[in-house]
């Protein structure tokens, strides 16, 4: 039975031996399969077949919840109440409770498709020159975000390794294999962490140079959406990589790039609070997007149901099960004083209730749920049911304003080449202005911590908060709100472990170091 765990092949081999796709998936996600012998071969199974790795993303393990969900409750931001028992394990931190084995499996399934994909573009003569450019970009930008996705939960980042615990990163796959017998003698080791950072920048400026400002499919240029990639959001997400590895001066260079091509999608004021009442936030660049109810996830894993028990703002009547609410710790950043003050017991004990909150706009996405799943928190309201069903919300990956943030970081870090403390306030200042703050003038350590601090506020509930900590070495302080105490930069429980099957099947596959 090992064979079929092998790494390639992660949860099905060669399911491989099908690509989702049908008619339909020009437009909206593929719902059925076609054969991978000839699904490569025709224009319509080239954009199925692309758009059916699209369709992927949207599963509860990836960003129908977890890739957004579990980086909140395993840092400081998200506190798991036990309404249901979901996510509990993980907000305290518990062993093995960090991501599950499917988004290494779902990851690579996504990685393989895409690399059968670039193999065969090149070769299809029913694609015109521009639509071959189209479908490289698209693969390119799927290959360095799914990469991205398993390298940030299964291993350290670039510049913040604990001494005695490097591993590696994570087996880099560039190329595709669709037979068992291809698979069974793919069994790779763990690339060096900077290695596959090299990568994944790579992939993301390969996708860049052939991608257009619009979000379109390959096939239909007639849509503009975020649903697909664009130079914009290549060009943010490689912002947001250099970033993350300390390539400041490179972090820098794609910001500046993306927000010549989108700065003006930055919103503020009230703007930005009713953004997340509409389908697509007008900051988003790319999102993961979810077109009818039925792939909305469900009542009990949905990011609507995870982060709240509501249905609507100001509305108490119980939809979802809001098992996971903004921490004691985030409320604080957030501006937000409880009625009965701002202790762990009254946060605990007593229903949730707002004596004050700052001027900050952000923190109106945050109110009191409902009483029908027991003692009310106050709970994130940035999913709810957007696209007018409840659990059905398009997933935002990237949105502008992280973009400005990346910038202000990467000038106001001591020793970047980049470092420029006049700059990086300007931004700093253009954010906490467009979210009802006023200008603040600071330098050195002070305003690092803020553009930090800033970073946490306008990005919780995205997804962010553990990359951040763990990017930059930072225990995870959750003591004493959370049960399960802090978790030093040092622990083992930072990463996810690798999936069992999948190191019983590869001799040359090292786990994690305590697992």
């Amino acid at each position: 039975m090992k064979k079929y765990s092998i790494i390639v092949a992660l949860s099905a081999l060669v399911a491989g031996s099908t690509m989702t796709g049908c008619k339909k998936a020009l437009d909206i996600e593929p719902q059925q399969s076609i054969d991978a012998g000839t699904a490569l071969n025709s224009k319509e199974g080239m954009n199925a077949a692309l758009v059916g790795v699209y369709a992927r993303q949207k599963s509860v393990r990836m960003w129908g919840r977890d890739i957004i969900a579990l980086p909140e409750v395993l840092s400081d931001n998200g506190y798991a109440n036990n309404r249901s028992g979901r996510l509990f394990a993980e907000s305290n931190n518990n062993n093995r409770a960090h991501f599950p084995a499917d988004l290494w499996q779902l990851g690579y399934q996504n990685i393989n498709e895409v690399n059968l994909i670039l193999g065969a573009v090149g070769s299809n003569q029913f694609l015109t020159a521009a639509e071959k450019t189209s479908v490289e970009g698209q693969a390119y930008f799927l290959r360095a975000l799914n990469h991205f996705e398993i390298a940030l939960a299964y291993a350290y980042i670039p510049g913040a390794v604990p001494a005695g615990l490097d591993r590696g990163g994570i087996p880099l796959m560039l190329t595709g294999v669709n037979t068992t017998e291809a698979a069974l003698t793919n069994m790779p080791s763990r690339t060096p962490i900077t290695d596959v950072y090299a990568q994944i920048v790579k992939d993301f400026q390969d996708a860049n140079s052939r991608l257009t400002a619009a979000g379109v499919s390959p096939f239909n240029t007639t849509a503009t959406t975020p649903n697909f990639a664009t130079k914009a959001a290549a060009q943010a997400l490689l912002s947001r990589v250099n970033l993350y590895r300390k390539n400041y001066s490179e972090a820098k260079r794609w910001a500046d790039s993306a927000i010549a091509l989108a700065g003006t999608k930055l919103t503020s004021g009230a703007g930005y609070v009713t953004g997340w009442r509409q389908p697509t936030h007008p900051e988003t660049l790319f999102q993961v997007a979810f077109n009818t109810n039925a792939e909305g996830g469900n009542v009990n894993e949905s990011l609507h149901t995870t982060f709240s028990s509501i249905g609507a703002p100001g509305n108490t009547t119980t939809v979802g099960f809001g098992d996971v609410v903004p921490s004691l710790y985030l409320l604080n950043d957030l501006g937000i004083t409880l009625v009965g003050g701002n202790t762990e017991t009254n946060f605990k004990t007593t229903a949730g209730a707002i004596a004050s909150r700052s001027a900050d706009v952000r923190n109106l996405l945050v109110e009191p749920g409902s009483a029908g799943r027991g003692k009310v928190y106050l709970e994130a309201t940035k999913y709810l049911g957007k696209n007018g069903f409840a659990n059905l919300d398009h997933t935002p990956v990237v949105r502008i304003a992280e973009v400005y943030l990346n910038r202000a970081e990467a000038a106001a870090t001591p020793g970047s080449p980049v470092f420029n403390e006049t700059e990086a306030l300007a931004d700093l200042n253009k954010i906490k202005v467009a979210r009802g703050l006023t200008a603040v003038a600071l330098s050195g350590a002070a305003l690092y911590e803020e553009i930090l601090k800033e970073r946490r506020v306008e990005l919780f509930f995205e997804g962010h908060r553990l990359w951040d900590l763990k990017r930059l070495g930072r225990d995870i302080i959750k003591a004493p709100l959370f049960s399960g105490g802090d978790v030093p930069f040092s622990d083992y429980r930072i990463l996810a472990p690798i999936p069992t099957r999948e190191i019983q099947a590869n001799p040359n596959l090292v786990q994690n170091a305590g697992y």
